[in-house]
This record gives structure tokens, C-alpha cells and sequence, in this order.
């Protein structure tokens, strides 16, 4: 089975669109997606639109949450609050209930792997720190002890981090060894922080057992236009073309 992995939307349709396109020509047989669908671009309504129509498994994201009513805006800084409430105002009822309603992870796709937003033991808490890895390596084998993949997002940041191992950027193809479980971080489509302006994502082949690992160009100057024509922070779409 052909998954592909996404996380990290965050309204972005023109990144979105364009990985749904690849998605369809890498021919993936499932969707799976990590959370944050909304938040800090645009385009809330056509994401939510077209996620919830071609996933197969999805999880909440901490924006998700905010949106939705489930979390306050007041754990977010000044920009992202500001993006959260207009985003709130911008999607329909049932649109909200649909994110309230998401699963929280960790989530099992199939007895073959895992998915988190954050991290395994806490949807919000970014994997960033040795720490925080080796808590989550942890948790995996005290709870997951058959699972050797967890997928997760949050951090926006493409990473590939094997337990007791290092920690490294994803290259096109990975073949992850048999006896020894990783944490795989596929990016983020909407909004990248790793000085690359492309949406990324990820296709995990468990019959082949290959990660491979796409970046890919979007319009970016029309999601800028949008997002300054609604009004939202300046700062959110500067920091698409710099990747920060």
C-alpha cells in the first residue's frame, strides 16, 4: 500500500492543490494527514473542503483545536491568534464541527504505523530536543512495541530521526531498516520553516518499505495576494518566500 503523508495545510490551497496533483500521478492509495488543516493562510474553506473528501485517516492539529473552540487563542502569539479568530469567522458550522470532531492522535493506521500531531505522548509538544525524542521513543516502544514508524508533524520542519541514531534531512528515497524504529517528520505543505519555500510531503510504500520525500513548487505570490487581500497579517505572507 502506497500512503501518502501530509501535515500541516494551513489553508494554503495553492500548495495544497499542487501536492494533490503529485499525489495523483505517485498514484498513493491513501491519504493520511497529520493535522492543522487551517490556520495562518488564506484558504480555509476549499482545504477543508477537498481534505475531508481525500483522506482516509486524519488527526487534530493545535490550529484545528484553536479554531474550533477546543483551545484558546491565548497559548498562540499575536500573529497566529489573529489568523486563528479570522479563519473562525471565515468557515461555515459544520465546518467547525467537523474539526472539533477530529481524532486526537496518536493514531494506529493499520497496524503498520503511527501518526501524532506533535508527539506521540502529546499532540501539542513539538519533537525539537534529544529529550523530547528519546520520550517519544519511549512511549512508542512501551505502548506501540510492534509499530517502527511514527509518523508527525507540528514543527514544519522535513526530518528523519532514527532511535538511537541521528537525526537528518529526509533524501528522495529511504529505506528504513527493519529492527529499528524512526520518527519521520514529512513537512509541511503550507507553510515550510527549513529555508525551502515548497510544499512537502511524503509516500510511504510498507510493502516496498520506502519513505520517499517530495518538495513541490506552488504560486506562491498568489497565496501572498490572498492572504494580504483578507487582511491577515503581513508577516504570514513574507514568511512564505523566505521558508521561515
Amino acid at each position: 500500500m502506497r500512503f501518502a503523508i501530509l501535515s500541516d495545510i494551513h489553508s494554503n490551497w495553492e500548495a495544497f492543490s499542487e501536492v494533490l496533483r503529485k499525489i495523483d500521478v505517485l498514484e498513493a492509495e491513501k491519504i493520511i494527514c497529520l493535522g492543522d488543516i487551517v490556520g495562518y493562510n488564506a484558504d480555509p474553506q476549499i482545504c477543508m473542503d477537498k481534505i475531508f473528501v481525500r483522506a482516509d485517516d486524519m488527526i487534530r492539529g493545535n490550529h484545528d483545536k484553536a479554531v474550533s473552540g477546543l483551545v484558546s487563542t491565548g497559548c498562540f502569539n499575536e500573529v497566529a491568534g489573529k489568523a486563528i479568530r479570522w479563519t473562525r469567522k471565515s468557515l461555515k458550522e459544520k465546518n467547525i464541527t467537523q474539526l472539533k470532531e477530529l481524532k486526537k492522535g496518536p493514531l494506529l493506521i493499520e497496524e503498520k504505523f503511527l501518526i501524532c500531531h506533535g508527539s506521540p505522548m502529546d499532540e501539542d509538544l513539538y519533537i525539537l530536543y534529544e529529550s523530547t525524542v528519546e520520550e517519544s521513543f519511549q512511549y512508542i516502544n512501551t505502548y506501540y512495541p510492534d509499530i517502527k514508524i511514527c509518523f508527525f508533524g507540528h514543527t514544519h520542519i522535513p526530518a528523519i530521526i532514527e532511535e538511537n541514531g541521528r537525526a537528518y534531512t529526509p533524501p528522495p528515497v529511504f529505506s528504513p531498516e527493519e529492527k529499528r524504529c524512526y520518527l519521520i517528520n514529512p513537512g509541511s505543505v503550507g507553510q515550510a520553516r527549513d529555508g525551502i519555500p515548497l510544499a512537502s510531503f511524503g509516500i510511504f510504500d510498507d510493502e516496498n518499505s520506502t519513505y520517499e520525500h517530495f518538495r513541490i513548487p506552488y504560486p506562491l505570490k498568489e497565496t501572498q495576494k490572498k492572504i494580504l487581500d483578507a487582511g491577515l497579517p503581513r508577516f504570514l505572507a513574507e514568511r512564505l518566500a523566505l521558508g521561515k
